[in-house]
């Protein structure tokens, strides 16, 4: 099975939008310290993860790539 790193992506998109975890936490209504642990077991429900990456202000696109390029 593929696990996919979302932690690192959050983590890359907080760096380039200059936000702490702590800032996250806050703007995500979570502690920081559960947003921590869930970073540490890279343990994300679509849900939660959706509502970590718009209190980044940004958006989530998940796409299925087929072997022509074509996104479905």
């Amino acid at each position: 099975m593929i696990q996919i790193d979302l932690t690192k992506k959050l983590k890359r998109a907080m760096l380039e939008l200059d936000f702490t975890q702590t800032k996250l936490a806050e703007r995500s209504d979570q502690t920081q310290k559960n947003l921590s642990n869930k970073m540490a077991r890279n343990d994300f429900k679509l849900s939660e993860y959706q509502r970590l990456v718009e209190a980044l202000g940004c958006t989530l696109e998940i796409n299925i790539v087929l072997p022509t390029g074509e996104k479905v």
